[in-house]
């Protein structure tokens, strides 16, 4: 039953985040995009909220009492039938600006916080992630696995820092400053979608992030834990909310390590 649900699911999922990405990169490449100041440092497009229109009317198609929580309309629906999570822009500064690391983010889950599926499409690249509970994770329709590195000297670590947070920057730069001396190299791509991602593919190693939203990790969730790493709040005493996420994900070799450094 339960396996009939996330196949089901994830059908959906993909055919929202195809038609979605190619919405929105006909969108990008037409310009006259509105922009629009959220607040400090986060922005909204008229194409964010008609990309999330366009995914909610296919879920509505076929899961039409299922609760849905995305970035811009918020909350709606009974929660019986599980919950969709959606990011319809995961990256809206680089879409704006026309960088390509932008993403559709969908997730889906019964337990809060538990997703069992997720998908992470890249228009502009043209790279489709998806993962489901029990079942894998995938990249164009290959197997991905999380890389091999356990040595953090050989490590690439995402760390991005609190830009809509300044008052937070001293204290996190620490932080990034003591990784950065034990790591090969730092990296930001803009998208945490994008960015768990690359950790399920083996291209990043870890990735260190504070005040995130749920909508913005929940399907990269999936992706790392199917693809072999693991995902678990920065702070241990404070877990994931729907509106604030301390994240600390990596391919689990490194993991304990990158815990460690950040309450040293």
């Amino acid at each position: 039953m339960i396996e009939d649900l996330i196949d089901s699911h994830l059908s959906v999922a993909l055919l929202a985040a195809r038609q979605a990405g190619a919405f929105v990169l006909a969108a990008r490449e037409a310009g006259n995009i509105e922009v629009h100041t959220k607040h400090t440092n986060d922005f909204v497009t008229d194409i964010d909220k008609a990309s999330e229109n366009l995914i909610i009317s296919i879920i509505r198609e076929t899961f039409r009492d299922d609760a849905i929580f995305g970035e811009e309309s918020g909350k709606s629906g009974a929660e019986t039938g599980g919950r969709w999570i959606i990011d319809p822009i995961d990256g809206t500064t680089n879409f704006f600006r026309s960088l390509p690391n932008y993403t559709i983010s969908i997730a889906w889950e019964i337990e809060p916080f538990k997703p069992l599926v997720g998908v992470v499409f890249n228009p502009k690249q043209d790279e489709m992630f998806w993962a489901s509970k029990g079942n894998g994770a995938f990249l164009n329709g290959k197997p991905i696995h999380v890389s091999s590195v356990s040595d953090p000297s050989m490590a690439l670590l995402v760390c991005v820092p609190p830009h809509r947070h300044h008052e937070k920057a001293i204290a996190y730069f620490e932080i990034e400053q003591a990784l950065f001396h034990q790591v090969s190299d730092i990296r930001s791509f803009g998208s945490c979608a994008l960015e768990l991602a690359y950790i399920a593919a083996g291209r990043m190693d870890g990735y260190y992030e504070l005040f995130l939203g749920y909508y913005d990790m929940a399907a990269g969730m999936v992706l790392v834990e199917e693809a072999g790493g693991r995902v678990e709040s920065a702070d241990p005493d404070t877990s994931f909310s729907d509106t604030h996420c301390d994240l600390i994900s990596s391919n689990g070799l490194i993991q304990d390590w990158i815990f460690h450094m950040v309450h040293a």
